[in-house]
């Protein structure tokens, strides 16, 4: 039978430990806000112009009104979408990096060992997280090897739209390599633009991606909690 959790000591974990838990209810929230606001924002882009066309009809010339469409279609189909779903990716790994690094300098304060701050920011970020949680605190950073390379493709797509406005030459060449399929299959769509290839996340790899994070940082949040902590609090009046 599992002994009950004292006060103090769910205090300690809800309250005073950095853990994953608020960061990741919000972007649950946010995720289906940026595919509603999404939508919303290209039905009123197109409903604007047909409106202006409508009101213009008599002055406007055909080949500016097939210049309009056009445009539109690349707005809905291009720009609205990186800019929603792109920005999502990056708020994602943005938590995904602060929940991780603010949970190792727990462990570091709780234990009184020295920051370990500027360790992360050497190279690659999850090479950093490993050499900081498994070398340095003893907390295994990544017992699955499939999920880190799960989270290595999302801090490649990550860094792609962030460094490379989503240009797939950015991306390693084991991905690019995959083609239209292995995009797709990816969760990625790809578009031409003046003879350069491009990616935009579609809805289910944010999805997916989010809930890749989400059970990453609540498994290494128990494993961060329980180093920090080996001995459990008891409540002050017990």
């Amino acid at each position: 039978m599992t002994e009950p959790i004292s006060l103090e000591e769910l205090y300690r974990e809800a309250v005073t430990f950095p853990g994953p838990n608020i960061p990741l209810a919000g972007l649950h929230t946010v995720l289906e806000a940026v595919e509603e606001e999404l939508v919303h924002a290209c039905d009123q882009t197109t409903v604007r112009l047909h409106a202006r066309h409508k009101r213009d009809a008599e002055s406007l010339h055909l080949d500016d009104r097939d210049l309009d469409l056009y445009e539109l279609q690349v707005t809905i189909e291009q720009i609205l979408p990186r800019v929603f779903r792109g920005g999502f990716v990056l708020t994602l790994w943005s938590i995904f990096e602060v929940v991780t690094k603010r949970m190792a300098e727990y462990i570091c304060r709780e234990r009184g060992l020295p920051t370990v701050q500027s360790k992360f920011r050497r190279g690659n970020f999850l090479d950093a997280l490993e050499r900081v949680y498994t070398q340095t605190l003893c907390v295994v950073a990544f017992p699955d090897p499939i999920v880190r390379q799960d989270l290595e493709q999302l801090r490649q797509v990550r860094n792609a739209i962030i460094h490379h406005n989503g240009n797939v030459t950015a991306l390693p060449e084991a991905m690019r390599d995959r083609g239209a399929e292995g995009y797709a299959v990816l969760g990625l769509q790809t578009y031409t633009d003046q003879d350069e290839e491009f990616f935009i996340p579609k809805a289910d790899f944010l999805s997916r991606n989010l809930v890749l994070v989400h059970s990453y940082l609540t498994a290494l949040s128990g494993r961060a909690y329980a180093a920090a902590h080996p001995t459990p609090l008891e409540d002050n009046d017990a």
